[in-house]
């Protein structure tokens, strides 16, 4: 009697290992949204504004693909995730630095204004 609520445990641990594990289609899915991603940091000058984070992202989309390729349908998805948010930090890394670069320049711009106009002298 003692032995069936551990069997009972065991088959459940199992069934959900199961249910969890990715087929073919998961990967895809998830290597598209990746790629996307790498794709729109690229666009974004991750690799000049956030060079570590961009490389992080395509390093992991190649293990990604790599991991497809072998037919790891689980490790692929995965991998495909972790390249799909590291691709999405990089472009927003990378808009955060451009962002800062262009307030910085105005503010600059606005601080010569000032002078100028505290100076008495024509913009």
């Amino acid at each position: 009697m003692s032995r069936f609520p551990l069997l009972l445990s065991l088959l459940l641990v199992l069934y959900g290992g199961i249910a969890q594990a990715a087929d073919r289609k998961d990967a895809e899915l998830a290597l598209a949204q990746a790629s996307t991603a790498v794709q729109a940091a690229r666009r974004d000058d991750a690799q000049t504004y956030a060079p570590a984070d961009f490389a992080t992202a395509q390093t992991t989309l190649n293990t990604s693909l790599e991991a497809f390729d072998a037919r790891a349908w689980t490790n692929s998805l995965i991998y495909a995730e972790r390249a799909r948010v590291d691709g999405e930090l990089a472009g927003a890394r990378s808009r955060q630095v451009r962002a800062e670069t262009a307030a910085t320049e105005l503010e600059r711009s606005l601080d010569t204004l000032r002078a100028q106009v505290s100076a008495g002298g024509a913009p």
